[in-house]
């Protein structure tokens, strides 16, 4: 065999060889840990006081068999400069709470327990697998300019990611089999608050089938009670598919998001794909100053794409495609003062 046919088929290996454990959807998987580490922890014993003595600029780095039953607990902060980083290369833990300023959380399975539970500013969270967990998958409660992004859920409870606060990202992550608690719902992303930008993730296959009370699965929701006003809100560039409700919901019940500052979106909507199994996609309830741009919805049992009710006002709908022939927008009166819809169309 020649040598250049050699040279081809090592590197066809090679490639072959180099997949990332844990790849899904969102390309959230696991590598090995880097170079740096400050400290290595390898026994569950010993998690507890290593985060204890952490300092900025820290990597403490996880790793082996002997962590499934740890509860990786963090309250020390790093810097903006010089942030805490907690690394793994994929091990399994139960439980990870961070009630810190400016840590970094990267590479860990979590299972079993409460999800990954983050309070705080300057948090990021990235590259982790969560499943089979007895809370939400992401929880982030509340936090200010953090960041979660790469992550994968897989039948986690209650919701996949919920975020309260500021100025948060949620992007590039898969949520999916997301599952109910007692007559809760099962969700994607939940939302409350303002400056989010959630991108580029995937939600799908969550069921309203098998349960004594059905959940009313929405792969984004919002709602007022008991809750801060939500507002510059953007949600774009992400695919719902096979959930059994909306793909959007945002309702007022409680005060009609009186908060938010008047005539200032509070949630953009766009370049977002839905394939929802609901009788509408975007459901907006007593929920005003909404803009629906550009959107692609389908799904088999639409009766309209987007639905605007019950004081929704000031709502811009304009350049969404609906498959089929049903309509994109349904406006009651009470919604239409301010509303703008244009260039909306089945496919």
């Amino acid at each position: 065999m020649s040598g250049w046919l050699i040279t081809l088929l090592g590197l066809a290996l090679f490639a072959t060889g180099c997949t990332t454990a844990g790849e899904g959807p969102s390309g959230a998987g696991h590598q090995g840990l880097p170079a740096n580490c400050t400290h290595t922890i390898s026994k569950a014993d010993d998690v507890p006081a290593a985060l204890e003595g952490a300092s900025p600029g820290d990597t403490l780095c996880l790793s082996g068999d002997d962590l499934a039953d740890a509860e990786v607990t963090m309250t020390r902060s790093g810097t903006t400069a010089a942030p805490i980083q907690l690394v793994s290369d994929g091990s399994t833990v139960r439980e990870v709470q961070i009630k810190a300023n400016n840590v970094i959380l990267e590479g860990f399975t979590v299972t079993g327990g409460g999800g990954i539970l983050l309070e705080g500013t300057g948090i990021t969270a990235r590259n982790n697998i969560v499943h089979d967990t007895q809370q939400g998958g992401i929880t982030c409660h509340p936090c200010t300019d953090s960041t979660i992004e790469s992550n994968t859920m897989t039948h986690v409870a209650t919701n996949g990611i919920e975020i309260t606060g500021a100025r948060i990202t949620v992007r590039g992550n898969s949520i999916s089999d997301t599952v109910p608690v007692g007559d809760g719902d099962a969700d994607g992303v939940r939302f409350y608050g303002n400056g989010f930008r959630i991108s580029d993730n995937t939600i799908f296959d969550i069921s309203a089938e098998g349960y004594s009370s059905a959940p009313h699965p929405d792969c984004f929701q919002t709602f007022d009670q008991n809750r801060p006003a939500t507002f510059d809100v953007v949600i774009s560039g992400n695919t719902c598919r096979n959930v059994d409700a909306q793909c959007l919901i945002a309702t007022g019940d409680q005060n009609g998001n009186g908060g938010a500052p008047s005539g200032v979106p509070s949630i953009i909507f766009q370049n977002n794909m839905c394939a929802n199994n609901g009788a509408q996609a975007v459901n907006l309830r007593r929920w005003p100053d909404v803009q629906v741009l550009h959107n692609t919805f389908s799904g088999p049992n639409l009766t309209r794409a987007v639905l605007i009710a019950d004081g929704s006002t000031g709502s811009t709908v304009i350049g969404n495609t609906t498959t089929g022939d049903r309509p994109t927008v349904e406006v009651d009166g009470s919604s239409r003062p301010g509303s703008r819809v244009e260039d909306s169309r089945p496919a």
